[in-house]
């Protein structure tokens, strides 16, 4: 297989609409978002040096997934921050080991800013586990239902 690339999306926004649908279809279109106000947020994400940040996996010319390091991803935990999410790779390419190299960007990049831990929220069971995250907790979303909390260390 050819190699992954990974680059921080400001360096190559021509893609900005592209991991706005794919962000707006697996998490905000059933909520009654619009595809315009994900564009927006994900324009409103692109940093180098500050959260919020998002990361594209390229593989030749072609983009093929994204994440993102956000304040926050859960309304419920104000408390907690940054969060990786978004972590998104299109279907034909899962499996490849394309997420979790999208993983160790957002990790390396929370740590170069000298934050202590990384959160992410996610209904994925013994996924991230085996990427050294740990369960903190079950917390509610606005929607009445309940979404499990990790933590990574970046401290170890």
């Amino acid at each position: 297989m050819d190699s992954i690339e990974i680059v921080n999306l400001i360096e190559q926004p021509q893609y900005i609409n592209e991991v706005s649908e794919w962000i707006w279809k697996e998490w905000e279109e059933n909520h009654g978002a619009k595809l315009e106000d994900s564009i927006y947020r994900t324009k409103h994400s692109m940093n180098k040096d500050d959260i919020p940040q998002m990361y594209i996996a390229k593989l030749k010319n072609e983009v093929v997934g994204v994440v993102s390091l956000w304040r926050n991803d859960l309304k419920a935990r104000q408390d907690l921050f940054p969060w990786m999410a978004a972590l998104f790779v299109k279907e034909k390419y899962r499996n490849m080991g394309i997420g979790k190299k999208l993983q160790q960007v957002s990790i390396e990049q929370a740590k170069n800013l000298n934050y202590e831990y990384l959160y992410l929220i996610t209904e994925h069971n013994n996924y991230y586990e085996k990427t050294g995250w740990e369960y903190l907790e079950t917390a509610p979303l606005d929607n009445g239902k309940y979404t499990k909390i990790y933590r990574y260390n970046l401290k170890k």
